[in-house]
């Protein structure tokens, strides 16, 4: 491989990187769920749930490097069975929150705390019933890559948008479960889950309107 065409595969993998960075930091539903993990559970919690973020980014870009998501363009039923479940889980985890009483004593707490695994798989559902990530990774890989890429260039691509993905969100959990945050966060807690809550449910009902 000349230099001057590793060059040229190095500055798209850098191009493509930085689309990504900017599309992790734009807050959306993983942003909220992070956060009010960490505030609400615990650090621990929270950096669980951003491993299962990362996991569905890792799913998505790998799709999306694959081809696999061309599927739904060919079967327009699945991207919209798709829609409809990420829409009932938005919906239901937004519910969950808009109920919610706020942080409530480590002994009460305990009792009904979701599990490391729990924060996971709801990091990971709620990233792969998303169809929004689908299309976002479809089309920035179309947009930048040709069939002629080498493999090597996807393998660093679906690696890298993962690792950026659980960096990001892991600073999001550490971040949001500082002692100084959690403080403040105890004060007005029922008030942020519920802000927190309703943001879901509306990103639920988009979606939902979406499959129109």
């Amino acid at each position: 491989m000349g230099r001057n065409l590793l060059l040229e595969y190095l500055a798209l993998i850098a191009a493509i990187l930085l689309v990504d960075l900017l599309a992790l930091v734009s807050p959306g539903p993983n942003f909220v769920l992070v956060s009010s993990a960490a505030v609400s559970q615990s650090r621990k919690h929270a950096i669980w749930t951003a491993c299962g973020i990362a996991t569905g980014s890792f799913a998505w870009a790998a799709a999306a490097a694959l081809g696999i998501v061309s599927v739904f363009e060919v079967f327009p039923l699945l991207g919209l069975f798709l829609k409809v479940v990420g829409a009932a889980y938005l919906l239901y985890l937004g519910a969950k929150l808009l109920r919610s009483n706020g942080f409530q004593p480590k002994e009460r707490r305990d009792q009904n705390a979701p599990g490391e695994a729990a924060g996971y798989w709801r990091g990971f559902l709620v990233n792969m019933t998303n169809p929004k990530s689908a299309a976002y990774y479809a089309s920035v890989f179309a947009a930048f890559l040709t069939p002629e890429m080498p493999t090597w260039v996807l393998i660093l691509l679906v690696s890298a948008i993962a690792l950026m993905s659980l960096a990001w969100h892991v600073l999001l959990a550490v971040g949001f479960s500082a002692a100084a945050i959690r403080a403040r966060y105890i004060s007005v807690s029922k008030w942020v889950d519920r802000l927190c809550g309703a943001f879901l449910v509306l990103l639920g009902l988009h979606l939902a309107l979406d499959t129109r």
